[in-house]
């Protein structure tokens, strides 16, 4: 085949694996289906001029339509059932992660705040304002952290009172830390 077939040949497949992305995510409004498969016709042909002749595996690499068009709707809120839009506010899961250093002082109120720490590490997890990586590192730093540093003072110390600079590394870790990074996931949410 000569270059000129090529080229055609690949242009029809693009052409037709843009008009499935369209067809597949028609649920979305107009000006969103429009960016999303501008977007990925800008990717197509930016790959293409660095790989010329490989539009089958550029479009294998792009992915299936139905699933590019799945995550838009997802990321759109409307293929949870849920209305576009309509999120948990950002401060849910860190009011809900931070209440534990409100209520350490009874431990019912303690056992209470243990659940809803729980459920606010939930919240963010499935909280569209902040990346994987970010709510990773929120969670650990606000929770995981803490817990692990209250573990191993009560294995290595018991009863007995730490040393000084163990227990400004245990402010530093369970307040200063989960305060930092509830403060750092505040900043960088996405509005």
């Amino acid at each position: 085949m000569n270059t000129k077939n090529a080229e055609t040949s690949g242009s029809a497949a693009v052409r037709r694996y843009l008009e499935a992305v369209e067809r597949e995510a028609s649920a979305l409004p107009a000006d969103r289906r429009q960016e999303l498969v501008a977007d990925i016709a800008e990717h197509i042909e930016i790959a293409r001029a660095e790989r010329p002749g490989d539009v089958q595996d550029i479009l294998r690499e792009v992915g299936d339509p139905r699933v590019i068009a799945a995550a838009a709707l997802q990321e759109s809120g409307m293929g949870t059932g849920e209305t576009p839009g309509r999120r948990s506010p950002a401060w849910v899961p860190l009011l809900l992660m931070l209440l534990k250093y409100a209520l350490w002082w009874n431990f019912w109120l303690l056992m209470l705040s243990t659940a809803l720490e729980v459920a606010g590490v939930v919240v963010l997890c499935r909280s569209r304002h902040w990346t994987a990586r970010q709510k990773w590192l929120g969670a650990t730093s606000i929770v995981v952290v803490p817990q692990l540093t209250l573990v191993v003072t009560n294995l290595v110390f018991g009863h007995a009172t730490p040393p000084v600079y163990w227990a400004v590394a245990m402010v530093v870790l369970m307040a200063v830390l989960p305060l930092g990074a509830a403060g750092w996931l505040w900043r960088t949410r996405k509005r």
